[in-house]
This record gives structure tokens, sequence and C-alpha cells, in this order.
């Protein structure tokens, strides 16, 4: 399962690990996305949760 979204807190990009302080999980939750301003990637909460669903899948095979 994928851990809780904090629906105040920043949003960090998951390539780069650049700090986005306007981008929220709040906002993500309503349909927001966002680019990163070091690495230029388009992030919304739906390619959120397939990075993260991939770490987990990752993080399981390192275990086996």
């Amino acid at each position: 399962m994928t851990p809780a979204l904090d629906l105040v807190a920043a949003v960090d990009c998951p390539l780069c690990h650049t700090l986005v302080p306007e981008a929220t999980g709040r906002a993500l939750l309503a349909g927001a996305d966002w680019r990163c301003p070091q690495c230029d990637q388009l992030w919304n909460a739906g390619r959120l949760a397939t990075v993260a669903a991939y770490g987990e899948y990752c993080a399981g095979r390192a275990k086996a």
C-alpha cells in the first residue's frame, strides 16, 4: 500500500528531489500538475502514484 499523501506539505520531485512548495498534496488530489523547476519534468498525482508503486515493487524484489 502506498503511503498517505500529506495534504498540506510541499511535494518534492521524485527525479531530482527538488522541493516544490507550491505543489501540495491537496492541489494534486484536486487535479493540479506541476513542473519541476530544476529538471523540468511534469508531475501529477497519477504519475507520482506510479513512481511510488514502482519504488515499493523494487523494495519488495530487493528483500526476495
